[in-house]
């Protein structure tokens, strides 16, 4: 997967900008606030169709203008192509040319992984930034996976908000868990296969850059601790749970519960992990999350790596370019810093324009 060509008009500080991109890394510095990370976070709109920050379409407009457009052509294995995507009032999103409808319908067809410095909660943070993590990983591989998230959110929230009422209905609750559990297995073994299919790429990168003293194992927690992947099972435990359920308010089983954890050497990072192991042990599972995509999908997503380099020591820094150096990556960092490779292009930005230049 490559990125050939980015242009944005009125995105964030960018009043009109088109830049060009190299195979290998593109490396993109310059003080904070002059539109570093607004590069990276129009790349990843094509991915999700979001911001990566959360920012809603009216934040990205640029001040002044009703609206703001993004425009790439990329490459796949397969063919060549260009998407764009116009914030106004509404999304207008279009596919070589073809409208999109549905936000599901963007979802995986560009490839990529982001890392952040706020990824570095994903040790440290509660479970629902572990699930963000998978749902987003998944949805990027297998994009149907995405759809039987929406559903069952979708049930879900109902069946909460009835709950939440206090209203007494069984038969209605019965049939929502009917509806929960049909899309609940589904979901469940989705995640169960991807921390399984990360688990040795994980343990080989941490293994590295410890010199081999460090193991590092990922463990699925599902909320439904037996038979997860058997509908009939996850049904009858819901119904099992009616009655508390509608004391507390709001529903106790479900992919919605679901977490997993890291250990090294036997003992919990969140628990007992330094900040250097938490560091090393995140930047494992970014890089085992483009293993597993190309292992999968059969070529490598894009990696955007937002002032990630500042977050790491040099010994980290000098391992990240050595396995990324033949993939096309974005970084952008505040110090310009020299990598050894040929396929290197290097943009500073400054006040909304980024200019290609010589190391």
């Amino acid at each position: 997967m490559k990125i050939n060509n980015l242009s944005v008009k009125n995105f964030r500080n960018y009043k009109s900008e088109n830049i060009s991109f190299c195979n290998g890394i593109n490396y993109i510095y310059g003080e904070n606030g002059q539109g570093k990370t607004n590069i990276i976070e129009a790349l990843y709109f094509f991915c999700t169709g979001k911001s990566f920050k959360g920012a809603k379409e009216k934040e990205i407009i640029l001040f002044g203008e009703e609206e703001a457009e993004i425009l790439i052509y990329f490459d796949t294995q397969k063919s060549k192509n260009n998407a764009k995507i116009i914030l106004n009032e509404e999304k207008i999103i279009s596919l070589n040319g073809i409208s999109i409808k549905k936000l599901s319908e963007i979802v995986g067809f560009l490839k990529a992984v982001i890392f952040t410095p706020d990824h570095l909660n994903l040790i440290k943070e509660g479970p629902g930034e572990r699930r963000h993590f998978l749902d987003v990983f998944i949805s990027s591989i297998y994009p149907v996976y995405f759809k039987y998230l929406i559903n069952y959110y979708k049930i879900l929230k109902q069946k909460n908000f009835f709950l939440k009422s206090r209203q007494n209905d069984d038969n209605l609750l019965f049939v929502w868990n009917q509806s929960l559990s049909e899309y609940a297995h589904i979901i469940f073994k989705y995640r169960n296969l991807m921390i399984n299919n990360l688990a040795p790429h994980l343990k080989q990168f941490q293994s590295e850059i410890s010199g081999g003293k460090e193991n590092l194992e990922i463990f699925y927690n599902p909320s439904v601790k037996e038979k997860f992947d058997d509908k009939a099972y996850i049904f009858d435990l819901m119904n099992k749970n009616i009655e508390k359920e509608k004391d507390i308010g709001f529903s106790l089983t479900g992919p919605h519960r679901d977490d997993f954890s890291l250990f090294i050497n036997g003992k919990n990072i969140k628990q007992y992990g330094s900040q250097g192991q938490i560091r090393t042990s995140v930047l494992s599972l970014k890089l085992a999350e483009c293993e597993v995509i190309k292992e999968i999908c059969g070529e490598y997503p894009v990696l955007l790596f937002d002032d990630i380099t500042s977050e790491i020591d040099k010994k980290r820094r000098e391992f990240l370019f050595e396995k990324i150096k033949d993939k096309q990556t974005f970084i952008t960092s505040t110090e310009k810093e020299k990598i050894d490779t040929d396929n290197i292009f290097y943009f500073k930005v400054d006040k909304g324009s980024a200019k290609k230049e010589d190391f």
